[in-house]
């Protein structure tokens, strides 16, 4: 897990100019969209929600990098040894479902990004203190 100010994003060696490039266009589209060979982004709007409704969460050919752009969330998580599989893991979507308990929690705010490595199982949108629309970009990075 990294987590600092998207102006040091291209400090970690990663394959971000295109992150950087779409920010800075400061264009919002919901859903996916492509933004360079392999790497695409998909953007979110939503209210954030307790923390007993969130999902647990990994992937394990992209890197998670997420960007606040309004609102804000906490974001809950546990390295993937010590969570239980609820689901087989989808290849075509990259995506696999957990249970768990959190080993750490995120505050993330515009500004800031996240980055989560395949063997961090995530919980996302829980609200801080009380329910508030949230809009950011997922980047997703082929590893």
């Amino acid at each position: 897990m990294i987590i600092d100010k998207v102006e040091n994003l291209s400090s970690y060696g990663l394959k971000s100019d295109f992150i950087i490039r779409d920010l800075k266009n400061n264009n919002f589209q919901s859903g996916k969209f492509m933004v360079a060979d392999s790497q695409f982004g998909i953007g979110l709007e939503y209210e954030t929600q307790p923390e007993e409704k969130a999902v647990w969460e990994a992937h394990r050919k992209y890197l998670d990098v997420h960007v606040i752009l309004s609102g804000e969330e906490c974001v809950q998580i546990a390295d993937i040894s010590n969570m239980d599989e609820t689901s087989d893991y989808s290849n075509e979507n990259d995506y696999q479902i957990f249970t768990g308990k959190k080993e750490q929690e995120i505050h993330l705010k515009p500004g800031c990004f996240l980055i989560l490595f395949p063997h961090e199982v995530h919980k996302t949108s829980i609200q801080v203190e009380s329910s508030t629309s949230v809009r950011k970009k997922v980047f997703k990075i082929l590893i």
